[in-house]
């Protein structure tokens, strides 16, 4: 299933810097970056294995954007490697479910998840929760959306994705099936057109209350890519009014026409003291650009509000970037994850332009370096919003 690669084409044009002294302080070029990056990245992405506290931290906040960056790579590029590792990826995450896992190991209570008593067809952990096993909104979100995501890219994909259409359709009654998990947990409102995800009623001090923004959106994105497949109003109603729920929580800085917002779902009447870390508000940065892409909520001055998030809010000069949104303050603990907003380069090239010189100033084995994904990440988004903008 192996077409010519365009990946390899490509890294075998490339002479990349040959140390990492001599690239340092040095922004690569976009085909620098991929020659670097992106066949370590296909040589590298493996599924995690221990499942003692259950998958659904790892599967989240790891492999959910290795296979983002499949997607993403095989729409920049047509390498059909990139749907080989997707679809073994796919398959292996639906044996991983609690309800496969309590089945395998005969002992239903191991992987009964302690808010909703009962074993759910998601992906739980012991992780944030004191050892409590339970099934996060956000962790589901997070693995659903690049699997429907592929879905919609196979059956698009004609001629070059025939093979792998029919094997995918199996799977999209099982997405269904996770992300119903939580119909229990929606609320329309507070105002019309609205809606938003809760903790459940549970004994945790978190019971009924909002889930922040990136914890309402992960499921968010999932929703719209399930509609996508599946054309249900059910799944694009909700989305819809998460969209219309998330910009009524956005600050708009008028000195410099950007938005700001907090991690939780507070009234935005006013700044937010500390806005959200750029890692999780990548999740909502990106939610709103796939509501703008579905035409919900979000409009091409609320696009470029967002970008200037980016080029004005986040991007302090020299290369460095603040950690968490309208700050001023630099962390390389977070700055790796602004790869994950690089889809704003469709709208302007200065995010290109800041993320190689993130990238040049933060040279590997120095803090702030990119990993392997999250620089394959960059790479596919920005080709791709180069083919866009063509």
């Amino acid at each position: 299933m192996q077409t010519t690669s365009h990946i390899a084409v490509a890294v075998a044009a490339l002479v990349f810097l040959s140390s990492c002294t001599a690239q340092q302080n040095t922004a690569p070029t976009l085909e620098e970056l991929g020659g670097t990056y992106v066949q370590g990245f296909l040589g590298a992405v493996a599924m995690p294995k221990a499942d003692d506290t259950g998958y659904g931290s790892p599967l989240a906040w790891g492999t959910s954007y290795a296979m983002m960056t499949l997607n993403l790579l095989y729409e920049a590029t047509g390498d059909t490697q990139c749907l080989d590792k997707q679809l073994d990826f796919i398959g292996q995450i639906f044996t991983k479910r609690d309800c496969d896992l309590a089945a395998k190991y005969n002992d239903p209570d191991k992987y009964k998840d302690y808010q909703r008593s009962r074993v759910m067809k998601n992906w739980g952990t012991g992780a944030y929760s004191k050892g409590e096993y339970t099934c996060w909104a956000v962790h589901t979100g997070m693995i659903l959306y690049p699997m429907a995501e592929f879905v919609r890219i196979v059956r698009a994909g004609g001629d070059a994705t025939a093979t792998y259409a029919q094997q995918v359709e199996q799977y999209v009654p099982l997405m269904e099936q996770a992300i119903k998990e939580y119909d229990s947990e929606w609320r329309d409102g507070p105002e019309a057109g609205q809606g938003y995800y809760l903790f459940p009623e549970s004994t945790s001090s978190l019971s009924g209350k909002l889930l922040p923004l990136n914890q309402m959106n992960a499921p968010g994105r999932a929703l719209f890519a399930l509609h996508d497949i599946t054309g249900k109003d059910e799944y694009k109603d909700k989305a819809e009014k998460l969209a219309a729920f998330t910009k009524s929580k956005l600050t708009h800085i008028e000195d410099g026409d950007y938005y700001v917002w907090a991690y939780w779902a507070n009234p935005a009447t006013a700044p937010p003291s500390s806005g959200e870390d750029v890692s999780h508000a990548a999740i909502n940065a990106h939610f709103m650009y796939l509501a703008w892409e579905h035409g919900a909520t979000f409009d091409n001055t609320d696009m470029a509000r967002l970008t200037r998030t980016f080029t004005t809010g986040l991007y302090l000069g020299d290369g460095q970037f603040s950690s968490t949104v309208g700050g001023r303050k630099s962390n390389d603990k977070y700055t790796p994850q602004l790869t994950r907003w690089t889809f704003l380069a469709r709208f302007d090239p200065a995010v290109e332009d800041y993320m190689l010189a993130y990238i040049g100033a933060h040279p590997q084995g120095q803090p702030g370096a990119l990993g392997t994904v999250n620089a394959a990440m960059a790479y596919a988004y920005l080709l791709r919003a180069r083919n866009l903008c063509q």
